[in-house]
């Protein structure tokens, strides 16, 4: 009996010892959050959310740029983190194809950009999401293996869902001050 507790205890520890060291292990944790220029609202808990996307089921084993992106996405200030993936079926759901979004190679665009003698007279009108940071996101793809379906993603009779996590761009921090100045939470 004394075995089995002694044997428990070394479970206990060595399971607390894990957790605390995966995000060393991982390597989450060690690098600081993308957020947003000051005054702006940071993320308070950038290190819990990021640690909590980068071990959580859906994500730790998918392809290295995009649970990347996902873990980034976790960082920076949002309303909820991306979201987590549940298989419907009985087996686990299969990711066929995924797409990381930016906004780099993209044309300025009037609403969110400042061009001499056009528009610098003007507040700009898309502006104050995340009050600088480029826009990123990724795109997942899961075939759900229900019975009796195709388990072909290509079919068009297969379960096929798609999640899109996105967190905005905006080109001006100072959109941050005049929220943060006009508008109360």
């Amino acid at each position: 009996m004394q075995q089995q507790i002694a044997s428990g205890a070394r479970s206990s520890w060595f399971c607390s010892a894990l957790v605390l060291a995966l995000p060393a292990i991982l390597g989450i944790g060690s690098v600081s959050a993308e957020q947003p220029p000051s005054p702006c609202h940071p993320n308070p808990n950038a290190a819990s959310d990021r640690s909590t996307v980068a071990t959580r089921g859906d994500v730790i084993n998918l392809p290295g740029p995009l649970k990347d992106r996902l873990i980034q996405l976790a960082d920076r200030p949002h309303t909820y983190l991306p979201l987590q993936v549940f298989a419907e079926a009985d087996g686990a759901g299969q990711l066929f194809q995924y797409y990381l979004l930016d906004t780099t190679g993209f044309e300025p665009n009037v609403f969110n950009t400042i061009f001499p003698r056009v528009n610098d007279h003007v507040q700009l009108t898309v502006t104050g999401a995340n009050w600088g940071l480029p826009t990123v996101g990724a795109v997942r793809l899961v075939l759900e293996p229900k019975p009796g379906l195709p388990t072909d993603p290509n079919n068009p009779r297969a379960f096929n869902e798609v999640f899109t996590d996105i967190s905005p761009w905006t080109t001006h921090a100072s959109s941050c001050r005049q929220r943060s100045s006009t508008v109360s939470l």
